[in-house]
């Protein structure tokens, strides 16, 4: 696929996936999971050699994730795509649903795209930051 086609299968995982998981029809977003991510799809964390494997999985932590912040809004701020690889700078605003603080957080998301669909997503997160804020 091309660097645009790319381009846009990111675009639309944070519109259709993880922007619209909290929302009244979640099991939409959900189902636009599968047609984005490979079958062994992939997500890791900064320095872990391993993540988590598989779209199945990817759809509980989106899950997870929509539970423990409340009202999330994500918005990519910048977006890169060379070949089948997809950069972008992305912030969170939410509430964190335990604490009730807020939260205002930019991380950075590689994706390997692999045959049309997103392959691998390897994130950089400050989860410090993160903590801090939420007051866990």
């Amino acid at each position: 696929m091309s660097a645009g086609n790319n381009r846009r299968l990111v675009e639309r995982y944070f519109a259709e996936c993880v922007n619209r998981v909290n929302g009244p029809d979640r099991a939409s977003a959900l189902a636009v999971v599968d047609e984005l991510m490979a079958p062994d799809f992939v997500m890791a964390y900064n320095n872990d050699p391993d993540g988590d494997h598989g779209a199945r999985r990817h759809k509980a932590f989106l899950v997870d994730h929509a539970r423990a912040y409340a009202d999330d809004s994500w918005t990519i701020e910048a977006l890169v795509a060379d070949g089948d690889t997809v950069a972008c700078i992305w912030r969170i605003q939410a509430t964190h649903a335990k604490s009730g603080n807020g939260i205002d957080v930019r991380a950075a998301d590689f994706f390997t795209v692999r045959t049309g669909r997103l392959a691998k997503l390897r994130r950089f997160l400050d989860f410090d930051d993160l903590a801090r804020q939420t007051g866990v």
